[in-house]
């Protein structure tokens, strides 16, 4: 299965699951343009995930990807989650992956992910006694993309006060994951039992998603090659929107699909947490490609008092 995972670094080094993302996910194009900026040449990247998909497949990826039933009920689901389109009337259990909560109860047992729980402002006493009363928190939609509805939670916090919005929420602990002046997170891009290649999200603000773009690159320190850095801008469509929508692109999406900043530099990571990072994909690749999605727990918008209406109040 391609899946985009995400991942934070915490101050002593250690790496946690943020989020796993199916479909068809950004990370083969960035990591190309971080490639050709740092490193002043292509990559290779897009015949790597050909070769992996007819090895692990039998088919190109192109094929590979439409073959999948899960696919053509994940782009109006995602539409639906954007705000762009009506709740789905189909709906394929694969679509339970874009749980957060679900995404938290099946990898909790196999990876390191940050301290989860379901915000219920009806049983504060749960959370509090799960994270206590002075931690840093922050608030994640369970079925939220781009950093929509991401809140940093400082303490002290009134657990019974925070507006999610009408959306299922998580609570989750705070990874500290910085270098230098900027908040990071890094994107693994794993497929057909093989990891594929990884880059880096850099900003200056809550999260990272969509930021500066860095290579990655092994080596004995952690931090960044160059600071401060310069960028190079690109406006060009992407290879991932070519396959997933073909010549009907949402407008909305422009921004995502077409502009990147790429930075003039590279993260550095000691080389047994880059390794640890390209295992940990695999692992979560293979796990994944191995589920029987039928029988993934219910999801949020599966429950009884869900409204889809209630997520977007003002539509």
């Amino acid at each position: 299965m391609y899946l985009g995972i995400d991942f934070l670094i915490s101050p002593d080094l250690r790496p946690f699951v943020a989020e796993v993302n199916v479909g068809l996910p950004g990370g083969a194009q960035e990591f190309e343009l971080t490639h050709q900026v740092y490193l002043g040449k292509p990559s290779g990247i897009f015949d790597k995930i050909e070769t992996a998909s007819r090895r692990a497949y039998g088919k190109d990826f192109r094929n590979y990807l439409s073959s999948l039933p899960l696919i053509q009920r994940l782009k109006p689901f995602k539409l639906w989650m954007d705000g762009q389109g009506p709740f789905p009337k189909a709906l394929h259990p694969g679509l339970r992956l874009e749980d957060k909560w679900i995404q938290y109860q099946i990898l909790n047992p196999l990876v390191p992910l940050p301290v989860s729980a379901i915000y219920d402002p009806s049983d504060i006493p749960s959370l509090e006694k799960v994270f206590g009363r002075n931690r840093k928190l922050v608030l994640k939609r369970r079925l939220g993309r781009g950093g929509r509805g991401f809140q940093v939670l400082k303490d002290p916090v009134n657990l019974a006060a925070i507006d999610t919005g009408g959306w299922p929420t998580l609570i989750q602990e705070y990874i500290e994951s910085r270098v230098d002046r900027f908040v990071f997170s890094i994107r693994s891009i794993a497929f057909g039992g093989e990891f594929m290649c990884m880059y880096a999200n850099l900003a200056c603000r809550a999260h990272s998603n969509h930021g500066i773009l860095a290579h990655v690159s092994a080596r004995d320190r952690f931090g960044l090659a160059d600071s401060p850095f310069q960028t190079q801008g690109f406006n060009q469509r992407s290879w991932e929107a070519e396959l997933w929508f073909g010549r009907d692109e949402p407008t909305y999406l422009r921004h995502n699909l077409y502009e990147d900043e790429v930075a003039r530099t590279a993260l550095f990571l000691p080389a047994p947490l880059y390794q640890a990072l390209q295992e940990l994909s695999v692992k979560i690749e293979k796990f994944y490609d191995g589920l029987d999605l039928a029988m993934l727990p219910r999801a949020c918008y599966e429950e009884r008092d869900f409204s889809p209406d209630s997520c977007f109040p003002t539509k």
